[in-house]
């Protein structure tokens, strides 16, 4: 009988696992809406010269050889003993598959007894399931992740759009986090499709409360698609790659780079804030008179003009009717000006044979947001070129990129005097600011006033940390229901908002505020008070008074034109309504008073 030969990787795993030879590497995750980093993933490395190297054959051979899970509990040790060594801050995400997850509810008190010896909080901790194996009892995962969940720990899915009916786990788990597939976000920027899936996902997460994660981003421009399809947290090569020591804060560089591209964010509309007199706020602001030329203009004339000039570094090119149809780029022109022959053959020729004719072209009345988004989105070689303005269609002036930069930096100033330090959205000062101009301008709208519910002794209970990360969720479920083009999200302080919707499906975005709220809010109550709907507390007479937990609750106006007088007027009347909501009981809700006052006599 001929005798079976050794099972190499068998040996491997069995060394690896006796001498703990494999290392932990870190990738962050990227709040990009804050410019910070917002935990970091934990990833195995195997020794480089073995046969198990690849992370991919690791974790089959440990599966197919029954040690899977006996694997996973060491790395999980590892990488948490790394992360506390390295004094990384945010959230640690392990990943774990189904198979070690079925057993947590038998493992979930001792993982939580080792954080507690190694000094982690189990709620730094987000278990990331992976579906690289097929679920075999559904049940028992929900079990196990109940577990998990009681002690403290989040959870979150992996590669959605990928493995396993990740679609329908996502139904089931209600996971904290969810990570979309690397196939879905690069190269999003060219492809309209992969942004409408992420944009759907947005949407749903949204609804059930949970948190997206781009994951795989190795490119700037997928970067900008993703700041405006609302995704906030990003990981990828473009900011940094798995390291055995990574860094505990972002790079100077990505710093400020999306500190830039975050101050943005702070205000849904730069009217809202009341401006000095002279503000700098279009295109047509910026535009200066320079130097035009024509196609009839040829190519040794333009060499001549960038050679006499070395300040001047675009023209643009206008049409008869002083269309503009082309720039003429000084580092492009002069370098096509030395290329053998380029001269013998091109010199009398149109300059438009040196002409890029696709600018960046403005009209005098657009606002600096839409020409910063449009100026994030090209190429960094030809930012120096700056941009065209037009009116009408015909040439105004030409724009430096440095002006633009600078008046976007004086709004972002601007725009924080004003705006709440919790969850950055604009203020008192703004919110009246915005009502009193729509009123002013006859525009028909509706204005709303939220209240989180039962707020107070829910930070009696649970303290003022998980108060404050209730009130960043309830910002968070209404901006993401809002329109940013026509609808604004204010922060009054406290619990309560403000928010102004010209959106024709107000009524909709309402009723999805309200389900996201009640989805979102679930992850941060204990299983006992879940189970009881509420919770009991001392009066002031130390008699035990039972709370419900916090819902969410709006009294809404439609205001028509010529109804209120100014904001304050509009204000007053939105307190029936909220009175009214906040009687109801029964989950989040709102209510719309749809009586109008008579009309104010001119």
């Amino acid at each position: 009988m001929r005798a079976t030969a050794p099972d190499p990787l068998a040996a491997a795993l069995d060394r690896l696992i006796e001498q703990r030879s494999f290392d932990i590497h870190f990738q962050p995750l990227v709040a990009i809406d804050r410019a910070e980093i917002y935990g970091y993933e934990a990833l195995t490395r195997a020794p480089a010269n073995g046969p198990l190297h690849s992370p991919l054959v690791l974790f089959e051979a440990a599966a197919r050889l029954g040690r899977l899970v006996e694997l996973e509990h060491l790395i999980i040790r590892r990488a948490v003993q790394r992360f506390k060594a390295l004094r990384l801050p945010g959230l640690l995400f392990l990943n774990v598959t189904a198979d070690t997850l079925v057993g947590a509810r038998q493992h979930a008190g001792v993982l939580a007894a080792d954080l507690l010896e190694l000094g982690l909080p189990t709620s730094r901790v987000v278990i990331e399931l992976t579906e690289t194996r097929p679920i075999e009892d559904i049940a028992q995962l929900d079990d196990a992740l109940q577990a998990l969940r009681e002690r403290g720990f989040r959870v979150a899915l992996d590669d959605l759009g990928e493995g396993f009916a990740s679609l329908r786990r996502w139904m089931e788990m209600r996971p904290d986090f969810v990570k979309t597939d690397r196939h879905f976000i690069d190269g999003i920027a060219q492809e309209p499709l992969k942004q409408q899936f992420v944009r759907s996902i947005v949407e749903m997460a949204a609804t059930s409360g949970c948190e997206v994660v781009a994951e795989g981003l190795e490119q700037e421009p997928d970067l900008d698609v993703l700041r405006r399809l609302g995704l906030t947290i990003c990981q990828g090569y473009l900011f940094a790659r798995p390291s055995a020591t990574p860094r505990a804060s972002l790079s100077a560089q990505w710093s400020g780079r999306l500190a830039t591209v975050a101050q943005p964010r702070l205000l849904q509309n730069d009217l809202a804030l009341p401006l000095s007199q002279g503000a700098i706020t279009s295109a047509g602001q910026l535009a200066r008179r320079g130097l035009t030329v024509t196609a009839a203009t040829s190519c040794r004339s333009i060499i001549d003009l960038f050679h006499a000039d070395e300040q001047l570094l675009a023209i643009p090119v206008l049409d008869e009717q002083q269309r503009p149809i082309g720039v003429l780029r000084s580092l492009h022109v002069l370098k096509r000006s030395t290329e053998r022959y380029f001269m013998d053959i091109f010199e009398k020729h149109s300059c438009v044979e040196l002409m890029d004719a696709s600018p960046l072209v403005v009209d005098v009345a657009t606002p600096l947001r839409a020409m910063s988004d449009a100026l994030a989105n090209l190429d960094e070689r030809l930012l120096i070129d700056g941009f065209i303005v037009t009116r009408d269609g015909t040439y105004f002036g030409s724009g430096r990129s440095s002006d633009l930069l600078k008046a976007v930096s004086d709004l972002q100033v601007h725009a924080a005097r004003y705006a709440n330090p919790l969850t950055l959205l604009p203020g008192n000062v703004p919110i009246d600011h915005h009502l009193d101009c729509l009123i002013e301008a006859g525009e028909t709208f509706v204005a709303v006033v939220w209240d989180i519910d039962h707020f107070k002794p829910f930070n009696d209970v649970y303290g003022y940390r998980i108060g404050d990360d209730i009130i960043r969720l309830a910002a968070r479920v209404l901006t993401q229901a809002a329109d940013p083009q026509v609808d604004f999200v204010g922060h009054i302080g406290g619990d309560d908002f403000v928010m102004v919707l010209s959106s024709a499906d107000w009524e909709g975005r309402l009723a999805r505020i309200c389900e996201a709220f009640d989805a979102g809010v679930r992850s941060f109550f204990s299983a006992e008070h879940l189970a009881a709907g509420g919770y009991e507390t001392l009066n002031r007479q130390n008699q035990p008074s039972f709370h419900p937990l916090p819902t969410i609750s709006a009294g809404a106006v439609l205001h028509l034109p010529g109804h209120f007088e100014n904001a304050r007027a509009l204000s007053a009347a939105l307190a029936e309504p909220k009175r009214v909501a906040k009687g109801c009981v029964g989950g989040s809700r709102f209510f719309v008073d749809r009586r109008q006052p008579p009309l104010l006599v001119a």
